[in-house]
Protein backbone atom coordinates (compact mmCIF):
# COMPACT_ATOMS: atom_id res chain seq x y z
CA UNK A 1 0.00 0.00 0.00
CA UNK A 2 1.34 3.38 -1.00
CA UNK A 3 0.44 6.95 -0.23
CA UNK A 4 1.94 9.24 -2.86
CA UNK A 5 1.39 12.58 -4.48
CA UNK A 6 -0.46 13.20 -7.73
CA UNK A 7 1.43 12.19 -10.86
CA UNK A 8 3.83 9.84 -9.08
CA UNK A 9 1.78 6.62 -9.13
CA UNK A 10 3.80 5.05 -11.93
CA UNK A 11 7.08 6.03 -10.29
CA UNK A 12 5.94 4.24 -7.14
CA UNK A 13 4.85 1.19 -9.16
CA UNK A 14 8.28 1.13 -10.81
CA UNK A 15 9.99 1.16 -7.43
CA UNK A 16 7.61 -1.48 -6.08
CA UNK A 17 8.49 -3.78 -8.96
CA UNK A 18 12.17 -3.42 -8.09
CA UNK A 19 11.44 -4.56 -4.55
CA UNK A 20 9.61 -7.65 -5.79
CA UNK A 21 6.05 -6.45 -5.18
CA UNK A 22 3.38 -7.31 -7.77
CA UNK A 23 2.20 -4.68 -10.23
CA UNK A 24 -1.25 -4.75 -8.61
CA UNK A 25 0.06 -3.26 -5.34
CA UNK A 26 -2.33 -0.38 -4.74
CA UNK A 27 -1.65 3.31 -4.48
CA UNK A 28 -4.66 3.99 -2.31
CA UNK A 29 -4.26 7.72 -1.96
CA UNK A 30 -2.71 10.40 -4.16
CA UNK A 31 -2.49 13.64 -2.27
CA UNK A 32 -2.68 16.88 -4.30
CA UNK A 33 0.65 18.29 -5.49
CA UNK A 34 0.19 21.46 -3.42
CA UNK A 35 -1.42 19.90 -0.36
CA UNK A 36 1.46 20.88 1.90
CA UNK A 37 1.97 24.32 0.38
CA UNK A 38 1.37 27.36 2.57
CA UNK A 39 -2.33 28.17 2.77
CA UNK A 40 -3.57 24.74 1.70
CA UNK A 41 -5.39 22.36 4.05
CA UNK A 42 -5.28 18.62 4.75
CA UNK A 43 -8.91 17.75 4.06
CA UNK A 44 -7.85 15.41 1.26
CA UNK A 45 -6.44 13.08 3.91
CA UNK A 46 -9.73 12.97 5.80
CA UNK A 47 -11.62 12.18 2.59
CA UNK A 48 -9.37 9.20 1.90
CA UNK A 49 -8.68 7.87 5.38
CA UNK A 50 -10.87 4.79 4.88
CA UNK A 51 -8.86 3.80 1.79
CA UNK A 52 -5.63 4.22 3.70
CA UNK A 53 -6.87 2.03 6.54
CA UNK A 54 -8.10 -0.61 4.07
CA UNK A 55 -4.74 -0.67 2.32
CA UNK A 56 -2.91 -1.10 5.61
CA UNK A 57 -5.16 -3.69 7.18
CA UNK A 58 -7.15 -5.70 4.62
CA UNK A 59 -5.67 -5.57 1.10
CA UNK A 60 -4.05 -8.77 -0.14
CA UNK A 61 -2.25 -9.31 -3.46
CA UNK A 62 -3.64 -11.73 -6.00
CA UNK A 63 -0.16 -12.61 -7.26
CA UNK A 64 1.49 -15.13 -4.98
CA UNK A 65 4.71 -15.96 -6.84
CA UNK A 66 7.63 -14.02 -8.21
CA UNK A 67 10.70 -14.72 -10.30
CA UNK A 68 12.78 -13.59 -13.24
CA UNK A 69 12.56 -14.46 -16.89
CA UNK A 70 14.45 -13.72 -20.08
CA UNK A 71 12.15 -12.17 -22.70
CA UNK A 72 12.16 -13.85 -26.11
CA UNK A 73 13.98 -12.38 -29.09
CA UNK A 74 11.99 -10.05 -31.31
CA UNK A 75 11.76 -10.66 -35.05
CA UNK A 76 11.33 -7.67 -37.36
CA UNK A 77 10.84 -8.01 -41.11
CA UNK A 78 10.78 -5.66 -44.09
CA UNK A 79 11.06 -5.67 -47.86
CA UNK A 80 14.73 -4.75 -47.48
CA UNK A 81 17.24 -4.02 -44.73
CA UNK A 82 16.43 -0.30 -44.54
CA UNK A 83 12.72 -0.98 -44.10
CA UNK A 84 13.42 -3.61 -41.43
CA UNK A 85 15.63 -1.18 -39.49
CA UNK A 86 12.98 1.54 -39.72
CA UNK A 87 10.31 -0.90 -38.52
CA UNK A 88 12.55 -1.99 -35.66
CA UNK A 89 13.03 1.60 -34.52
CA UNK A 90 9.27 2.21 -34.58
CA UNK A 91 8.73 -0.99 -32.59
CA UNK A 92 11.36 0.02 -30.04
CA UNK A 93 9.75 3.43 -29.57
CA UNK A 94 6.27 1.95 -29.18
CA UNK A 95 7.59 -0.38 -26.49
CA UNK A 96 9.67 2.40 -24.91
CA UNK A 97 12.94 0.53 -25.44
CA UNK A 98 14.57 3.31 -27.47
CA UNK A 99 15.50 6.85 -26.52
CA UNK A 100 14.17 8.86 -29.47
CA UNK A 101 17.34 8.61 -31.54
CA UNK A 102 17.76 5.82 -34.09
CA UNK A 103 19.19 2.68 -32.52
CA UNK A 104 21.42 0.12 -34.19
CA UNK A 105 19.78 -3.31 -34.50
CA UNK A 106 20.95 -5.47 -31.56
CA UNK A 107 20.98 -8.60 -33.68
CA UNK A 108 22.31 -11.86 -32.32
CA UNK A 109 25.38 -11.52 -34.56
CA UNK A 110 26.13 -7.97 -33.42
CA UNK A 111 25.59 -8.76 -29.73
CA UNK A 112 27.87 -11.79 -30.01
CA UNK A 113 30.50 -9.50 -31.52
CA UNK A 114 30.14 -7.01 -28.66
CA UNK A 115 30.51 -9.86 -26.17
CA UNK A 116 34.03 -10.57 -27.44
CA UNK A 117 35.05 -7.51 -25.40
CA UNK A 118 34.82 -9.39 -22.10
CA UNK A 119 36.07 -12.72 -20.76
CA UNK A 120 32.79 -13.27 -18.95
CA UNK A 121 29.90 -15.59 -19.78
CA UNK A 122 26.91 -13.80 -21.24
CA UNK A 123 24.67 -14.77 -18.31
CA UNK A 124 27.03 -13.36 -15.66
CA UNK A 125 25.02 -11.02 -13.41
CA UNK A 126 26.75 -7.64 -13.06
CA UNK A 127 24.16 -5.67 -11.10
CA UNK A 128 20.52 -5.02 -10.25
CA UNK A 129 19.43 -1.70 -11.74
CA UNK A 130 17.07 0.16 -9.44
CA UNK A 131 14.43 1.35 -8.90
CA UNK A 132 12.77 -1.08 -11.33
CA UNK A 133 15.16 -3.85 -10.38
CA UNK A 134 16.11 -5.15 -13.83
CA UNK A 135 18.99 -7.62 -13.83
CA UNK A 136 22.01 -6.39 -15.79
CA UNK A 137 23.75 -9.44 -17.20
CA UNK A 138 26.80 -9.17 -19.44
CA UNK A 139 24.54 -9.97 -22.39
CA UNK A 140 22.00 -7.33 -21.39
CA UNK A 141 24.75 -4.73 -21.12
CA UNK A 142 26.07 -5.81 -24.53
CA UNK A 143 22.59 -5.38 -26.02
CA UNK A 144 22.47 -1.78 -24.75
CA UNK A 145 25.93 -1.11 -26.18
CA UNK A 146 24.90 -2.61 -29.53
CA UNK A 147 21.80 -0.38 -29.61
CA UNK A 148 23.97 2.65 -28.87
CA UNK A 149 26.25 1.88 -31.81
CA UNK A 150 29.12 0.74 -29.60
CA UNK A 151 31.96 -1.67 -30.16
CA UNK A 152 33.37 -4.64 -28.18
CA UNK A 153 36.40 -2.71 -26.92
CA UNK A 154 33.98 -0.35 -25.13
CA UNK A 155 32.37 -3.20 -23.18
CA UNK A 156 34.89 -3.43 -20.27
CA UNK A 157 34.47 0.28 -19.53
CA UNK A 158 30.68 0.04 -19.75
CA UNK A 159 30.58 -2.95 -17.38
CA UNK A 160 32.73 -1.09 -14.82
CA UNK A 161 30.50 1.99 -15.16
CA UNK A 162 27.37 -0.08 -14.48
CA UNK A 163 29.07 -1.66 -11.47
CA UNK A 164 29.90 1.80 -10.14
CA UNK A 165 26.50 3.49 -10.50
CA UNK A 166 24.62 0.48 -9.09
CA UNK A 167 26.59 0.52 -5.82
CA UNK A 168 24.03 1.40 -3.09
CA UNK A 169 26.05 4.38 -1.87
CA UNK A 170 26.09 5.86 -5.39
CA UNK A 171 22.32 5.93 -5.12
CA UNK A 172 20.89 5.03 -8.53
CA UNK A 173 17.76 3.90 -6.67
CA UNK A 174 17.27 7.58 -5.76
CA UNK A 175 18.90 9.45 -8.66
CA UNK A 176 17.01 7.49 -11.33
CA UNK A 177 13.45 8.44 -10.23
CA UNK A 178 14.10 11.90 -8.71
CA UNK A 179 12.65 15.18 -9.99
CA UNK A 180 16.19 16.53 -10.26
CA UNK A 181 18.13 16.47 -13.53
CA UNK A 182 20.89 14.08 -12.42
CA UNK A 183 23.29 12.22 -14.69
CA UNK A 184 26.28 9.99 -14.02
CA UNK A 185 29.65 11.56 -14.78
CA UNK A 186 31.92 8.64 -15.67
CA UNK A 187 35.64 9.52 -15.49
CA UNK A 188 38.14 7.00 -16.88
CA UNK A 189 41.81 6.67 -15.96
CA UNK A 190 44.46 4.36 -17.35
CA UNK A 191 45.79 3.28 -20.77
CA UNK A 192 42.39 1.90 -21.79
CA UNK A 193 41.13 5.45 -22.38
CA UNK A 194 43.55 6.12 -25.21
CA UNK A 195 43.23 2.57 -26.51
CA UNK A 196 39.49 2.94 -27.14
CA UNK A 197 39.80 6.60 -28.18
CA UNK A 198 37.88 8.03 -25.27
CA UNK A 199 38.08 11.82 -25.35
CA UNK A 200 40.13 13.74 -22.80
CA UNK A 201 40.86 16.86 -24.85
CA UNK A 202 39.28 19.35 -27.23
CA UNK A 203 35.49 19.16 -27.50
CA UNK A 204 35.24 17.16 -24.30
CA UNK A 205 31.69 15.92 -23.57
CA UNK A 206 30.56 16.69 -27.09
CA UNK A 207 30.39 14.81 -30.41
CA UNK A 208 33.75 13.82 -31.86
CA UNK A 209 34.23 11.32 -34.73
CA UNK A 210 37.88 10.98 -33.70
CA UNK A 211 36.86 9.90 -30.18
CA UNK A 212 33.46 8.19 -30.45
CA UNK A 213 33.67 5.97 -27.38
CA UNK A 214 32.27 8.39 -24.78
CA UNK A 215 29.00 9.09 -26.59
CA UNK A 216 28.34 5.40 -27.24
CA UNK A 217 29.20 4.28 -23.70
CA UNK A 218 27.20 7.11 -22.14
CA UNK A 219 24.18 6.38 -24.31
CA UNK A 220 24.39 2.70 -23.41
CA UNK A 221 24.46 3.61 -19.71
CA UNK A 222 21.34 5.67 -20.25
CA UNK A 223 19.56 2.83 -22.08
CA UNK A 224 20.41 0.54 -19.15
CA UNK A 225 19.05 3.13 -16.71
CA UNK A 226 15.86 3.27 -18.77
CA UNK A 227 15.25 -0.30 -19.89
CA UNK A 228 16.47 -2.08 -16.75
CA UNK A 229 16.02 0.68 -14.19
CA UNK A 230 12.67 1.89 -15.50
CA UNK A 231 13.76 5.53 -15.89
CA UNK A 232 11.19 6.58 -18.50
CA UNK A 233 10.20 10.27 -18.13
CA UNK A 234 6.95 10.72 -16.26
CA UNK A 235 6.79 6.99 -15.47
CA UNK A 236 9.99 5.89 -13.76
CA UNK A 237 11.78 9.22 -13.52
CA UNK A 238 10.20 12.55 -12.66
CA UNK A 239 13.16 14.78 -13.58
CA UNK A 240 11.68 18.11 -14.64
CA UNK A 241 14.58 18.62 -17.04
CA UNK A 242 16.51 15.96 -18.94
CA UNK A 243 19.87 17.72 -19.12
CA UNK A 244 22.50 15.57 -20.87
CA UNK A 245 20.61 12.35 -20.26
CA UNK A 246 20.80 11.16 -23.88
CA UNK A 247 24.52 10.44 -23.52
CA UNK A 248 25.35 11.17 -19.86
CA UNK A 249 28.95 12.39 -19.38
CA UNK A 250 31.69 9.86 -20.13
CA UNK A 251 35.28 11.06 -20.59
CA UNK A 252 38.90 10.38 -19.69
CA UNK A 253 41.29 12.35 -17.55
CA UNK A 254 44.09 13.94 -19.58
CA UNK A 255 46.79 12.10 -17.67
CA UNK A 256 49.57 13.38 -19.94
CA UNK A 257 48.52 16.88 -18.92
CA UNK A 258 48.63 16.21 -15.17
CA UNK A 259 51.55 18.33 -13.88
CA UNK A 260 54.57 16.65 -12.25
CA UNK A 261 53.88 16.06 -8.58
CA UNK A 262 50.11 16.02 -9.04
CA UNK A 263 48.14 12.77 -8.78
CA UNK A 264 45.49 11.67 -11.23
CA UNK A 265 41.96 11.11 -9.95
CA UNK A 266 42.39 7.34 -9.77
CA UNK A 267 45.67 7.69 -7.83
CA UNK A 268 43.93 9.99 -5.36
CA UNK A 269 41.33 7.29 -4.94
CA UNK A 270 43.92 4.71 -3.98
CA UNK A 271 44.70 2.97 -7.27
CA UNK A 272 48.25 2.56 -8.61
CA UNK A 273 49.47 4.75 -11.44
CA UNK A 274 48.53 3.21 -14.78
CA UNK A 275 45.55 1.24 -13.46
CA UNK A 276 42.43 1.15 -15.64
CA UNK A 277 39.71 2.65 -13.44
CA UNK A 278 36.22 4.11 -13.77
CA UNK A 279 35.04 6.71 -11.25
CA UNK A 280 31.34 7.61 -11.24
CA UNK A 281 29.84 10.65 -9.55
CA UNK A 282 26.37 12.21 -9.90
CA UNK A 283 26.16 15.73 -11.39
CA UNK A 284 23.22 17.93 -12.32
CA UNK A 285 24.63 20.41 -14.80
CA UNK A 286 27.67 22.00 -16.41
CA UNK A 287 28.95 25.55 -16.45
CA UNK A 288 31.72 26.90 -18.64
CA UNK A 289 34.02 29.37 -16.87
CA UNK A 290 36.13 31.74 -18.99
CA UNK A 291 39.33 32.85 -17.32
CA UNK A 292 42.91 34.03 -17.73
CA UNK A 293 45.98 32.37 -16.28
CA UNK A 294 49.61 33.42 -16.01
CA UNK A 295 51.01 35.13 -12.95
CA UNK A 296 50.34 34.10 -9.37
CA UNK A 297 48.11 37.14 -8.89
CA UNK A 298 46.06 36.43 -12.02
CA UNK A 299 45.80 32.76 -11.14
CA UNK A 300 44.49 33.52 -7.66
CA UNK A 301 41.90 35.90 -9.12
CA UNK A 302 40.73 33.26 -11.54
CA UNK A 303 40.56 30.58 -8.86
CA UNK A 304 38.42 32.98 -6.84
CA UNK A 305 36.07 33.24 -9.82
CA UNK A 306 35.89 29.44 -10.11
CA UNK A 307 35.15 29.22 -6.38
CA UNK A 308 32.33 31.70 -6.87
CA UNK A 309 30.76 29.41 -9.48
CA UNK A 310 31.17 26.50 -7.09
CA UNK A 311 29.38 28.37 -4.31
CA UNK A 312 26.22 29.09 -6.30
CA UNK A 313 23.44 27.74 -4.03
CA UNK A 314 22.56 24.18 -4.99
CA UNK A 315 20.18 22.29 -2.73
CA UNK A 316 21.81 19.03 -3.80
CA UNK A 317 24.95 19.93 -1.86
CA UNK A 318 23.27 19.52 1.50
CA UNK A 319 20.53 17.23 2.77
CA UNK A 320 18.64 17.00 6.02
CA UNK A 321 19.46 13.29 5.90
CA UNK A 322 23.22 13.86 5.67
CA UNK A 323 24.94 12.26 8.65
CA UNK A 324 28.20 13.37 10.19
CA UNK A 325 29.80 10.19 8.86
CA UNK A 326 28.67 11.02 5.32
CA UNK A 327 29.69 14.65 5.68
CA UNK A 328 33.23 13.61 6.55
CA UNK A 329 33.46 10.78 4.02
CA UNK A 330 36.18 11.21 1.38
CA UNK A 331 33.72 9.67 -1.10
CA UNK A 332 30.93 12.22 -0.59
CA UNK A 333 30.12 13.65 -4.03
CA UNK A 334 30.67 17.42 -4.17
CA UNK A 335 30.80 18.05 -7.92
CA UNK A 336 33.73 18.07 -10.34
CA UNK A 337 36.04 20.89 -11.42
CA UNK A 338 37.54 20.29 -14.87
CA UNK A 339 40.66 22.25 -15.79
CA UNK A 340 42.55 21.80 -19.08
CA UNK A 341 46.27 21.04 -19.09
CA UNK A 342 47.16 24.66 -19.90
CA UNK A 343 45.45 25.83 -16.72
CA UNK A 344 46.95 23.01 -14.67
CA UNK A 345 50.43 23.79 -16.01
CA UNK A 346 50.11 27.47 -15.09
CA UNK A 347 48.89 26.68 -11.58
CA UNK A 348 51.79 24.30 -11.05
CA UNK A 349 54.58 26.24 -12.79
CA UNK A 350 53.59 29.92 -12.43
CA UNK A 351 52.01 29.69 -8.98
CA UNK A 352 53.92 26.72 -7.63
CA UNK A 353 50.69 25.14 -6.48
CA UNK A 354 50.32 21.47 -5.69
CA UNK A 355 46.98 19.88 -6.46
CA UNK A 356 46.10 20.07 -2.77
CA UNK A 357 46.99 23.79 -2.80
CA UNK A 358 44.44 24.37 -5.54
CA UNK A 359 41.81 22.33 -3.72
CA UNK A 360 42.51 24.20 -0.49
CA UNK A 361 42.14 27.57 -2.23
CA UNK A 362 38.80 26.52 -3.73
CA UNK A 363 37.62 25.02 -0.44
CA UNK A 364 38.35 28.22 1.48
CA UNK A 365 36.55 30.39 -1.04
CA UNK A 366 33.65 28.20 -2.22
CA UNK A 367 31.28 29.07 0.63
CA UNK A 368 27.86 30.73 0.83
CA UNK A 369 27.90 33.64 3.30
CA UNK A 370 25.44 33.38 6.17
CA UNK A 371 23.94 36.73 5.16
CA UNK A 372 23.04 35.33 1.74
CA UNK A 373 21.53 32.23 3.29
CA UNK A 374 19.20 34.39 5.34
CA UNK A 375 18.13 36.42 2.31
CA UNK A 376 17.42 33.22 0.37
CA UNK A 377 15.35 31.86 3.26
CA UNK A 378 17.71 28.91 3.52
CA UNK A 379 19.01 29.76 6.96
CA UNK A 380 16.44 27.70 8.86
CA UNK A 381 17.16 24.62 6.77
CA UNK A 382 20.85 25.11 7.39
CA UNK A 383 20.30 25.47 11.16
CA UNK A 384 18.59 22.06 11.15
CA UNK A 385 21.70 20.53 9.61
CA UNK A 386 24.32 22.57 11.46
CA UNK A 387 24.43 20.73 14.78
CA UNK A 388 24.61 17.34 13.07
CA UNK A 389 27.41 18.45 10.79
CA UNK A 390 29.37 20.34 13.43
CA UNK A 391 28.80 23.78 11.88
CA UNK A 392 27.76 26.63 14.13
CA UNK A 393 24.85 28.96 13.38
CA UNK A 394 26.04 32.13 11.69
CA UNK A 395 28.88 30.37 9.88
CA UNK A 396 29.28 30.44 6.13
CA UNK A 397 28.03 27.28 4.43
CA UNK A 398 30.99 25.25 3.10
CA UNK A 399 31.01 23.11 0.00
CA UNK A 400 32.80 20.32 1.83
CA UNK A 401 34.31 19.39 5.18
CA UNK A 402 37.87 19.50 3.90
CA UNK A 403 39.80 20.30 0.71
CA UNK A 404 40.38 16.63 -0.09
CA UNK A 405 36.65 16.19 -0.80
CA UNK A 406 36.83 18.53 -3.80
CA UNK A 407 37.23 16.62 -7.07
CA UNK A 408 39.68 18.28 -9.48
CA UNK A 409 40.29 16.61 -12.86
CA UNK A 410 42.63 17.65 -15.67
CA UNK A 411 40.65 17.36 -18.90
CA UNK A 412 39.69 19.41 -21.94
CA UNK A 413 41.67 20.98 -24.76
CA UNK A 414 45.37 21.65 -24.29
CA UNK A 415 45.00 25.44 -24.21
CA UNK A 416 43.92 27.52 -21.24
CA UNK A 417 41.14 30.12 -21.15
CA UNK A 418 38.21 28.02 -19.96
CA UNK A 419 37.39 25.57 -17.18
CA UNK A 420 34.25 23.62 -16.35
CA UNK A 421 32.18 23.18 -13.20
CA UNK A 422 29.86 20.18 -12.85
CA UNK A 423 27.78 20.63 -9.65
CA UNK A 424 26.84 17.61 -7.58
CA UNK A 425 23.49 16.03 -8.39
CA UNK A 426 21.13 14.76 -5.69
CA UNK A 427 21.89 14.92 -1.99
CA UNK A 428 24.01 12.58 0.06
CA UNK A 429 25.42 10.54 -2.83
CA UNK A 430 28.92 9.08 -2.97
CA UNK A 431 31.58 8.72 -5.65
CA UNK A 432 32.40 5.12 -6.57
CA UNK A 433 35.47 3.78 -8.38
CA UNK A 434 35.78 0.38 -10.07
CA UNK A 435 38.63 -1.38 -11.84
CA UNK A 436 38.12 -2.09 -15.52
CA UNK A 437 38.52 -5.77 -16.35
CA UNK A 438 40.01 -6.27 -19.80
CA UNK A 439 39.87 -9.57 -21.68
CA UNK A 440 43.00 -11.69 -22.25
CA UNK A 441 45.87 -9.67 -23.78
CA UNK A 442 45.83 -11.50 -27.12
CA UNK A 443 42.08 -10.97 -27.52
CA UNK A 444 42.36 -7.34 -26.42
CA UNK A 445 45.15 -6.61 -28.91
CA UNK A 446 43.09 -8.18 -31.68
CA UNK A 447 40.06 -6.02 -30.82
CA UNK A 448 42.17 -2.87 -30.82
CA UNK A 449 43.81 -3.79 -34.12
CA UNK A 450 40.45 -4.34 -35.76
CA UNK A 451 39.13 -1.04 -34.40
CA UNK A 452 42.18 0.81 -35.70
CA UNK A 453 41.72 -0.74 -39.12
CA UNK A 454 37.97 -0.21 -39.35
CA UNK A 455 37.83 3.30 -37.92
CA UNK A 456 41.13 4.88 -38.88
CA UNK A 457 43.02 2.56 -41.27
CA UNK A 458 46.37 3.51 -39.79
CA UNK A 459 47.52 0.00 -38.93
CA UNK A 460 47.51 -2.90 -41.42
CA UNK A 461 45.29 -5.76 -40.37
CA UNK A 462 47.03 -9.10 -39.69
CA UNK A 463 43.94 -11.00 -40.84
CA UNK A 464 42.17 -9.05 -43.61
CA UNK A 465 39.30 -11.55 -43.66
CA UNK A 466 38.38 -10.84 -40.03
CA UNK A 467 39.01 -7.07 -40.31
CA UNK A 468 37.21 -6.38 -43.58
CA UNK A 469 34.45 -3.80 -43.45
Amino acid sequence: MVVTREGFTRVVANSFAGLGFPAEAPSVFQFPMRMFAKGDDLTAINRNIDRVVYGLTEWQPQTKTKGTFAPPNVTVTGEDYDEAVASMNLLFLKNMWGDGLPVAPPTEKRVNWILTGADLSRDTVIATVYPHGGIATVEGIAVALAMAGGRPEYLPVLIAAVEAITEPKWGLWATNPTTESVIPAIIVNGPVAAQIRLSSGYGLLGPDPQHPAGVAIGRAVRLIQQNLGGAIPGIGTMALFGGMRATNAVFAEDEEGVPPGWKSLSEERGFPKGANVVTATPVNGMMNMAEHFGTREVNDGTLSMIARFMSIPNGSMWSIQTTLEDWNSPDLARGVVLIPRGVAASLAADSGYSKLDVKTFLWKNAKIPWSELKVMDLAQNFIQRAARLGISEGSDLPLATKPEQITLVVAGGSASGHSYWMPVGHSNRHMVSKRIRLPAPAKWDELLERAEHELYSRVPCADPASCSI
